[in-house]
């Protein structure tokens, strides 16, 4: 079911790895490198223009939560794989620079909102982590449209 989805709009995740998930979010977008590795998934719908939501995972500051967004700007192709320093034994594929991008006022946990989020089926809502394994996953305009206006309301 869920590779029916439309994949104009992406959710970049962040995890915790040698360091906090929203620690390494904030460096990414700081230097504008989005680290894209062999074996995330989407890679073929990660292309300039794409609508993206970035998601904090794991157990620590802003886990569980969306907490900004952007156009995908550049897909930077690196000469040679590296390896990502925050994410060990990973190799770094090509960097995803963005545009437009916008922290929202206040996080969207996913806990609060998950029963309006369509991508997810209802009868995996109480496993929903699995959702967001792989670094990049896709998000149907719907609720992506939904993350969008609550950000707004906050």
């Amino acid at each position: 079911m869920r590779d029916n989805i439309e994949s104009n709009h992406l959710i970049f995740i962040s995890s915790d790895g040698k360091r906090e998930g929203y620690e390494i979010f904030k460096e990414r977008i700081k230097n504008n490198m989005w680290p894209i590795y062999n074996k995330t998934p989407q890679l073929i719908n990660i292309k300039k223009d794409k609508k993206v939501l970035f998601y904090i995972a794991g157990t620590n500051n802003f886990a569980q939560n969306f907490i900004a967004n952007a156009l995908i700007d550049e897909v930077v192709d690196l000469k040679e794989t590296t390896v990502d320093p925050n994410q060990e034994f990973k190799q770094v594929l090509f960097n995803v620079k963005f545009k437009d991008f916008k922290y929202f006022q206040k996080p969207i946990n996913i806990r609060e909102h998950i029963n309006n989020l369509s991508f997810i089926d209802e009868k995996k809502r109480n496993i929903y982590g699995l959702y967001f394994q792989g670094g990049v996953c896709k998000i149907n305009q719907q609720s992506y449209d939904y993350i969008i206006k609550n950000t707004s309301a906050n």
